[in-house]
C-alpha cells in the first residue's frame, strides 16, 4: 500500500514537472490529439460551482476508486513492492504480485468508500476546484491545503470530516491484512503522510491539467506540399 501511493505520486509529479506551470485556456486543448496516458489524468470540477447532487457524488466516487488512473496505480505500486520484495513475507511471482496489488487497490477502495459515504452524511463537496490565484505559488499553496478543504451546501469552504475520515481508514484498516513487517503505531503515521501526499498529488494535477495537456500534445502537421497564394 505505501508503495502503491508512492508510486502514485511520483508518476503525478513527474508529469507536473514536465509541464508549463501557466495555464492555457481548456478551448485551446485537443483531447482527440491527447496520450492516452493524459487522457487517464483526473481533472479538476467544472467551473462555476455548483451543488452538488447525488449522481456528481457517486461519479466522483467511481472516478476516484474506479478508474484506470486509479488501477494503473495500484499494479504500478504491486510491482515496485515486487521488485523491492517488500513485504517479504509475500514472496515473489504471480501470487505475491497478486498479493500486493490487491492490498494496494484494497487501501484505495477502502478510502473511496468510507470518504463517499460520510461526505453524503456531512454534505461535504470534495470536488477540486481550479485556484483563481495569479501566482504559481498561490495556486500550489492551495493544492498543499486540498486534502482538508470541502465546500458546504453552499459552496463556503470548510474543513473536510469525509475526506480526513477516508484517509484514516487508509491509513490503518489494512494493517488487518498486512504482514508483520507492515505493523506497528509507526505504520499508520507513514501511511497517513503517504495518503496525504497521494491526494494533494493528483491535485496538483488537477489544477495544471490543461498545462499538462498542453504539454504533451501533438504539434499541429502543416501542409508541407501546399504552395503559397499568389496575390
Amino acid at each position: 500500500m505505501r508503495l502503491n501511493a508512492l508510486a502514485v505520486l511520483l508518476l503525478v509529479l513527474a508529469t507536473v514537472c514536465r509541464a508549463q506551470t501557466t495555464a492555457p485556456s481548456d478551448s485551446t486543448l485537443d483531447p482527440a490529439r491527447l496520450p492516452w496516458i493524459v487522457k487517464l489524468l483526473p481533472q479538476s470540477a467544472p467551473e462555476p460551482w455548483q451543488k452538488i447532487t447525488p449522481k456528481q457524488r457517486w461519479t466522483l466516487y467511481q472516478q476516484t476508486t474506479f478508474s484506470g488512473f486509479a488501477v494503473l496505480g495500484s499494479a504500478t505500486g504491486a510491482a515496485f513492492s515486487q521488485w523491492l520484495d517488500s513485504p517479504t513475507e509475500w514472496g515473489q511471482g504471480g501470487e505475491g504480485y497478486g498479493k500486493r496489488l490487491a492490498s494496494s487497490y484494497g487501501a484505495t477502495i477502502i478510502n473511496g468508500t468510507i470518504q463517499y459515504g460520510t461526505a453524503a452524511l456531512f454534505h461535504d463537496d470534495n470536488r477540486y476546484y481550479r485556484s483563481t490565484a495569479p501566482s504559481f505559488g498561490g495556486r500550489f499553496g492551495a493544492v498543499v491545503i486540498s486534502p482538508f478543504v470541502a465546500r458546504n451546501d453552499d459552496g463556503g469552504k470548510r474543513f473536510s470530516t469525509s475526506s480526513f475520515l477516508g484517509g484514516a481508514g487508509q491509513s490503518t484498516i489494512p494493517l488487518t491484512w498486512s504482514p508483520r513487517s507492515w505493523q506497528g503505531a509507526s505504520e499508520i503515521g507513514i501511511n497517513a503522510l503517504i495518503w496525504y501526499g497521494q491526494t494533494a498529488g493528483l491535485n496538483v494535477v488537477r489544477e495544471f491539467y490543461p498545462s499538462i495537456a498542453a504539454h504533451f500534445r501533438k504539434k499541429p502537421e502543416t501542409n508541407a506540399g501546399s504552395k503559397p497564394k499568389i496575390k
